[in-house]
């Protein structure tokens, strides 16, 4: 979902490109339909060439983000979606948690075990608890994170009209992070995160999704050698 999730904010906000300097293009809105949501029973696959757009919002500051996923990789015997956010790849799990981000090949973070930013099925009254150790250049520290499963709830923004899980963290790191998760763009339409005093918004401008002739996850490429 950053994101970690989906949900590094600092990040989040370096990868956005300033309003004032990039042209605006006609927003592509999808047509979805709104059928009550109940739960969610298991991650959504991702597919090399998925990609999601968002307006970013801080402030007075006005952006976009995109995130498209580039590549299936396996490391170690563990596959993992490679997802670019400008120059920066962003590893996930096959269930959309968060393990690392590197920059012209080189680790510049990462979190051991991956960041459980989604524990699966996600359905509403459900909580969780993430432990675990984040690692950078300049630091090493452990952290722990608060997760719950707090609404059902319909969000309209400029990709279309979801219906959602909303998913809110609270934890070591200081500030809170509230998501909205929607099964059909397989991935969250709405991110509020608190750092402080300054907050940061995203919403789905624009979703495309990878072909899929044939249902099912596909297999890693080569790794690197």
């Amino acid at each position: 979902m950053r994101v970690v999730l989906f949900l590094v904010a600092a990040c989040t906000a370096a990868c956005v490109t300033n309003d004032r300097l990039r042209t605006t293009e006609p927003a592509v809105v999808s047509s979805t339909s709104v059928d009550r949501l109940l739960s969610v029973a298991s991650p959504p696959e991702w597919r090399p060439g998925d990609r999601w757009t968002y307006d970013v919002t801080s402030g007075h500051d006005r952006g976009a983000k995109t995130m498209e996923v580039v590549e299936i990789r396996e490391i170690g015997g563990v596959p993992y979606y490679v997802v670019r956010v400008g120059d920066v790849d962003y590893y996930y799990t096959r269930n959309l948690n968060w393990a690392a981000a590197t920059r012209d090949t080189k680790v510049e973070a990462r979190m051991s075990p991956p960041h459980e930013g989604l524990v699966w099925p996600l359905a509403v009254g459900k909580h969780w608890t993430y432990k675990g150790v984040w690692e950078d250049h300049d630091s090493h520290r452990d952290i722990t994170d608060r997760f719950a499963v707090v609404a059902v709830e319909t969000i309209d923004v400029v990709a279309g009209r979801f219906e959602t899980l909303k998913i809110v963290r609270e934890g070591s790191i200081p500030g809170s992070d509230e998501y909205w998760f929607a099964p059909a763009v397989r991935s969250y339409v709405r991110w509020v995160s608190q750092r402080g005093e300054r907050q940061f918004e995203e919403q789905l401008r624009e979703y495309r999704a990878a072909p899929r002739l044939i249902r099912g996850p596909i297999g890693p490429g080569p790794g690197p050698k």
